[in-house]
C-alpha cells in the first residue's frame, strides 16, 4: 500500500507568509477575469442585444421568417376577440417584450392573436322593435348592423324582420360575433292606396274622426282668421282631393271634372286649414265698459287648440239658449207697470 505524503511549504518568517498569501489572491483574481472576459461572453452573447420590432397587426404566417432574419423567435401565449381585427385570424394583438426592448440573440417573443374562429352569441330578438333601440342591441351583443331595407308598414321605423346571410334567422340562434345582421324596417305607411278623402268644409272634429278611419294622420293644424264661414270648419287640406287644378265652370268632382283623384296610403300625413277666431277689433270708446259679449272674441292664441274650438260652441249654444228660454213681457204688462 502506498503511502501518502503531506508537503508542508515551511516559511521561516512573517514575511514569507504575506508574500504566499498575495501570490494565491493574484493567481484567483487572474482565474476570474479570465473567466469573465472570455469564457462567459462565448457562452451567454454578453454585450450582443437586438432590439425587438413591433409584431401588431402581423399574421402569425409572416412571423417565422420576420424574427429569423433578427434572431429571434416566437410563441403564441394566447388567442382572445378582436371587434377591431374580426376578419383577420391570426393576427397579432399583443406580446412581450414590447416593441423597442433590447433583448439578447434567440430570445423568445411571447405573443397573443385573434382566434380562427370567433367566439359565438346568440341572435337578439328585433322585430317588432324600434330602429334605434335594435342598432343598439346589435351592437352590445358584438353584432354589426348590414343592408337596411324600408318596406309598407303602419308601424314607422319598426323593425319586421331580421336576416343573416340573406335568410331569415330566429332569435336565440348561436352566429359568429362581427355577423352582418340585415333589417327590414317599416316606413310608416299602408301597403294599399286609396283615394284622398273629402275633408273640406267639414267640421274639425268629423274630419279628424273620418282620418282616423282612414288611418290617416293629421300633421299641421292652420287657423284662418278671415273666413265667414262657421268656427272650426276645415276649408282646405293637403293632400287635396284631386291633381291640379279646377277649370272654370266645372263643378267639383262632377262628371266634367277630368282631374285625376289624390292617391295615398294609410300612415300619410293630413295638413288641414281651419276657421279660427278673429282677432279682436280695437275699442272706440276706451273708457267705457265694453258691453260685448266675451265669447265672441276669444283669445287667438288659445283658439288653437281644438279644445278651446269646442268649449267656445258649447258655451255660445248655452247662451243661445239661455236667451230663448228668457219670459217675453207683454203689452199689457208693459201698460200696467207704466201706470203705476
Amino acid at each position: 500500500m502506498a503511502s501518502r505524503k503531506i508537503v508542508f511549504v515551511k516559511s521561516n518568517s512573517f514575511l514569507d507568509v504575506l508574500v504566499h498569501l498575495g501570490i494565491v489572491v493574484a493567481l484567483t483574481t487572474l482565474i476570474v477575469m479570465v473567466l469573465f472576459s472570455s469564457v462567459l461572453p462565448t457562452t451567454t452573447n454578453h454585450g450582443e442585444t437586438v432590439t425587438v420590432p413591433d409584431l401588431t397587426g402581423r399574421k402569425v404566417e409572416e412571423l417565422k421568417r420576420f424574427l429569423e432574419s433578427r434572431d429571434l423567435v416566437f410563441e403564441v401565449k394566447d388567442s382572445t376577440y378582436s371587434r377591431r381585427h374580426r376578419n383577420r385570424p391570426g393576427t397579432v394583438l399583443l406580446q412581450s417584450p414590447e416593441p423597442g426592448a433590447k433583448v439578447k440573440r434567440f430570445r423568445k417573443i411571447y405573443i397573443t392573436v385573434t382566434p380562427k374562429n370567433a367566439p359565438r352569441v346568440k341572435m337578439p330578438k328585433l322585430i317588432d322593435v324600434p330602429f334605434d333601440m335594435a342598432e343598439r342591441t346589435l351592437k352590445n351583443a358584438d353584432l354589426d348592423l348590414g343592408k337596411i331595407t324600408y318596406k309598407p308598414f303602419l308601424g314607422e321605423n319598426v323593425i319586421m324582420e331580421q336576416f343573416y346571410k340573406g335568410k331569415k334567422i330566429q332569435p336565440n340562434t348561436y352566429i359568429p360575433k362581427g355577423s352582418k345582421i340585415d333589417l327590414v324596417v317599416g316606413d310608416g305607411l299602408g301597403e294599399k292606396e286609396f283615394k284622398m278623402p273629402d275633408l273640406v268644409l267639414m267640421p274639425l272634429d268629423e274630419a279628424e274622426q273620418l282620418l282616423k278611419g282612414y288611418e290617416l294622420l293629421i300633421g299641421n293644424i292652420t287657423y284662418v282668421y278671415s273666413s265667414k264661414r262657421e268656427l272650426g270648419t276645415v276649408i282646405r287640406q293637403n293632400p287635396a282631393v284631386f291633381i291640379g287644378k279646377k277649370k272654370k265652370g266645372v263643378k267639383k268632382g262632377g262628371p266634367m271634372d277630368d282631374r285625376k283623384r289624390t292617391k295615398v296610403r294609410a300612415g300619410e300625413l293630413v295638413d288641414l286649414w281651419v276657421v279660427g277666431n278673429p282677432a279682436p277689433k280695437a275699442k272706440k270708446n276706451a273708457g267705457k265698459k265694453d258691453e260685448k259679449d266675451p265669447l265672441e272674441y276669444l283669445d287667438t292664441i288659445n283658439i288653437r287648440k281644438y279644445d278651446e274650438i269646442k268649449n267656445y260652441k258649447k258655451r255660445k249654444l248655452d247662451k243661445d239658449k239661455d236667451k230663448k228660454d228668457e219670459p217675453k213681457k207683454t203689452e199689457g204688462s208693459t201698460k200696467k207697470d207704466s201706470t203705476k
